[in-house]
């Protein structure tokens, strides 16, 4: 086959992988995208400036990868994809997106590190952009935050939430999705490094953000109340914790099959303040209940 003929081979099997992926098809869109990776490898033996081709289909094929749960391939695509660009000249855009995905991998990996380095390197490209993409900044100091919250540094930690909340806000205003889980993810940092206060009103402010977004998750609101329900107790709030927890429960029980763990950690800290104030038996009650439940689950 002619490498003209493998180029338009190439872009036909790119836009099925798109076109399978669209349509929910996960599986089959792999499949498309692992042969537009060997058509592409095979097209620059004898075209080398063919690569771009290559970079292109091997971020699609980690994407999909990553997207399955599959990791450990993902992060040998990525890697691929990066050693194809310094020979190549591949733009900025898809050179910070890739570098942001590997980056993800890593965290995932709980490989806090190279996530770190990577998240970096992916804001500093996603700035020179111009104009800049802001939300993808945003989201990956949001990501840098957690990193630096799961390894003890609060400053830095703190710094790069309150610059993704300023980004935000900025850009989507002061009722949205994203702003909610940077302000949440605030409190957590504030709860764990002990600032209680902090940490409530953080928490109060996701809080009521999502209870006046139309496109919140059900399992956010839930999260969003029993975060506060537990920083409250912290504070020897008791009354208004226990009416979160409620909440909490009430909310997260209709969205269990969606998430099991978050339901669970909010019964379990709701029967702890139960035996905190005394009351024994509605504690066990309330854990009995919880393993019924999520044995339903199971």
């Amino acid at each position: 086959m002619s490498n003209r003929n493998k180029t338009t081979v190439l872009k036909v099997l790119i836009e099925r992988v798109h076109s399978l992926k669209n349509g929910g098809k996960l599986n089959e869109a792999i499949r498309t995208a692992q042969t537009a990776v060997d058509t592409a490898r095979r097209l620059i033996e004898t075209d080398p400036e063919q690569a771009l081709n290559l970079i292109t289909s091997l971020e699609l094929f980690g994407d999909l990868l990553r997207e399955s749960n599959n990791y450990a391939d993902a992060e040998s695509i990525y890697i691929e994809a990066l050693e194809q660009t310094k020979t190549a000249n591949s733009d900025n855009e898809q050179l910070a997106r890739i570098k942001s995905s590997l980056a993800s991998v890593y965290d995932f990996n709980q490989s806090p590190e190279p996530a770190i380095a990577l998240y970096q390197e992916a804001i500093e490209l996603f700035t020179k952009l111009d104009p800049p993409s802001e939300l993808d900044v945003a989201n990956l100091r949001n990501n840098l935050g957690m990193l630096y919250k799961e390894n003890e540094n609060f400053d830095s930690a703190e710094k790069n939430y309150m610059k993704s909340l300023e980004i935000f806000e900025r850009i989507l205003g002061q009722d949205n999705a994203e702003l909610a889980v940077v302000y949440n993810n605030l409190g957590t940092l504030y709860y764990s490094s002990g600032f209680f206060a902090q940490a409530r009103e953080m928490h109060e402010q996701a809080l009521e953000i999502r209870e006046n977004c139309t496109l919140v998750n059900s399992t956010d609101l839930g999260q969003s109340y029993a975060n506060l329900a537990t920083t409250l107790h912290q504070l020897g709030n008791n009354e208004d914790a226990l009416q979160r927890y409620k909440k909490a429960i009430s909310i997260l029980e209709d969205s269990l099959s969606n998430d099991r763990e978050t339901f669970a950690i909010a019964c379990s800290n709701y029967a702890l303040l139960m035996r905190n104030l005394g009351k024994k038996r509605k504690a066990t009650s309330i854990e009995k209940r919880a393993q019924k439940l999520l044995r339903k689950q199971t």
